[in-house]
């Protein structure tokens, strides 16, 4: 491995043995070098490559810009994340989640207290990416000693939302926001013991919605299988359930001018049946949500 260009004392730009143009860390690695010189092997401690010399350029000026400590605190819940979820994740978030740890750090030294609002919606509705949250938590205790409240969670899990789902901040806290208004309107209807079932169908649930959510507010079409009658099956079969469907579509129709068809009414019927209490398995039966 060769160095293109020393960023600092321990950062360096290099090509590999593929010739690609990578970034590459370790102690004093870039401490009076040029370029062309062969990087001791022993020497390197984190290879980063990027899908696009874009990327590479706006890593680059992280280094410039940011503690290392905190890129790296960034890289190892970037990797925890991929694990986690078993995604591939947009390295687009890679650079927001460093500037949002670098911010958070900021705010924590001016003694700034941050309140995340949405700190109980997402717990509630994306549980494994607030859980990567926790994580990081725990990781900037151990690398920094430093203690950061749960809203950093939050924070950080909206971060991961936008590299598991390409979404932007604002479009997660929107679809949030959604899914909090779209579960309001199924209490109302059918009452707060509606949700008080077990994780399974509740999280099959969260997860329909979460889509749905987050293809309303991106105004992207919802997947169709085609209907074969369902509509009418239900309708006759479970009302109840329907009539709640039905005031949902009405409200994303009122509010976003978003268009939900007979297949996904029925659709939002079959997993409002499915979290109360009784006759789960009858109506599973219908369709394969």
């Amino acid at each position: 491995m060769k160095i293109v260009k020393p960023i600092n004392n321990n950062v360096v730009r290099a090509l590999d043995s593929n010739h690609r143009e990578v970034i590459v860390t370790g102690k004093g690695i870039g401490f009076k070098t040029q370029p062309g010189a062969n990087i001791p092997p022993d020497k390197i401690a984190k290879v980063f490559v990027m899908s696009s010399q874009n990327n590479l350029d706006r890593l680059n000026e992280l280094f410039g810009s940011l503690p290392e400590s905190y890129i790296a605190l960034t890289d190892e819940i970037f990797e925890y994340a991929k694990v986690h979820l078993q995604k591939r994740l947009n390295e687009a978030a890679y650079f927001t989640l460093a500037d949002h740890i670098s911010f958070a750090m900021t705010r924590h030294q001016q003694g700034m207290e941050f309140q995340n609002v949405l700190l109980p919606e997402i717990r509630r509705f994306y549980p494994k990416e607030f859980e990567i949250g926790m994580y990081a938590l725990q990781i900037i205790k151990e690398r920094l000693d430093v203690d950061m409240p749960e809203d950093e969670a939050a924070s950080i899990a909206m971060h991961v939302l936008n590299a598991e789902y390409n979404i932007s901040i604002s479009e997660t806290v929107n679809a949030t926001k959604l899914m909090d208004q779209i579960i309001a309107i199924i209490i109302q209807k059918n009452g707060s013991a509606l949700l008080d079932t077990g994780d399974y169908y509740r999280e099959r649930f969260y997860r329909h919605l979460r889509y749905l959510a987050q293809c309303v507010i991106k105004g992207e079409a919802l997947a169709e299988y085609g209907d074969d009658g369902l509509f009418e099956i239900l309708s006759a079969q479970y009302p109840q359930e329907m009539s709640c469907a039905k005031a949902v579509a009405s409200a994303l129709f009122d509010s976003h001018q978003f268009t939900l068809s007979r297949e996904e009414i029925s659709r939002l019927a079959i997993h409002i049946r499915l979290i109360r209490p009784k006759d789960k398995q009858t109506v599973g039966a219908f369709y394969d949500i």
